[in-house]
Parts: structure tokens; C-alpha cells; sequence
């Protein structure tokens, strides 16, 4: 990623959670309008505190490791959200089975896109697409 996509990036990120965080307060949604402001903090303190893209060997190594980490912790997750709430709703409850089913489709997503991601990479970076 170049120094230019990396500053577009930064802005649609920070326009997001400014947005959502708006949203939030238009809402009166209170617990979520908390979560984007403390998103947002954080995300503005990492990306001021790098100050640009960084390309060296060391942050890329801590980039590959967050991005494992995330999908580790939040695959399964949402995955066993998913399945709890479509265990737990009943038909007079329409709301959960809804939000099960949107978990759902959400997990199926992030599984189909880290598999389809770390074929192509795989590709690109010499590998024949098999695990030895």
C-alpha cells in the first residue's frame, strides 16, 4: 500500500466512525455512540503515533499478526453468536432469530473472504495454492 492509499484509507475510517458515531447520538443509542468514540480514539492515536506508512519488516510482521489475531478471535465469535441466537429464539421472538441469521451471513462472508484472500496471496507470493 503507498503513502496514497494508505491517507485515503485513514480518511474513510475516521469518516465512518464519525458517522456512526453521529448516527449513534441521533438515535439515542448511547452504548454504541461510547464503543465508536473509544474506536475512533484509538484508531486516531495509532495512525498519528506512525505518522505515515510505515513499510519496514518489523510493522509489517505486527500488521500480519493483528490481522491473524482479529480473524482468530472474531471468526468464531460471531460464528457462536450466530448459532446461540438461533438456538435461543423462538417464534415469538423474530428479532434474534433475525440478528442470528445476519450473524450468520456475516461469518459465512469473513470465512469465504480470509479463504479466497489467502488463496490469491498464497499465489501471488509463489505457492502453488496447496498446503503441504
Amino acid at each position: 500500500m503507498d503513502e496514497k492509499n494508505f491517507k485515503i484509507l485513514k480518511f474513510w475510517v475516521t469518516a465512518f466512525l464519525a458517522a456512526l458515531l453521529f448516527l449513534a447520538l441521533l438515535r439515542a443509542q448511547y452504548a454504541l455512540a461510547v464503543i465508536a468514540g473509544i474506536a475512533g480514539m484509538l484508531f486516531l492515536t495509532i495512525v498519528r503515533s506512525t505518522g505515515k506508512l510505515v513499510i519496514d519488516e518489523r510493522e509489517q510482521s505486527v500488521r500480519e499478526k493483528a490481522a491473524q489475531l482479529t480473524y482468530l478471535i472474531f471468526a468464531p465469535t460471531l460464528g457462536i453468536g450466530s448459532l446461540g441466537l438461533l438456538v435461543l429464539s423462538s417464534d415469538h421472538n423474530f428479532f434474534l432469530e433475525s440478528l442470528g441469521v445476519i450473524f450468520a451471513y456475516l461469518t459465512l462472508f469473513q470465512i469465504t473472504l480470509y479463504t479466497l484472500s489467502s488463496y490469491f496471496i498464497d499465489r501471488k507470493l509463489g505457492g502453488d495454492g496447496k498446503e503441504e
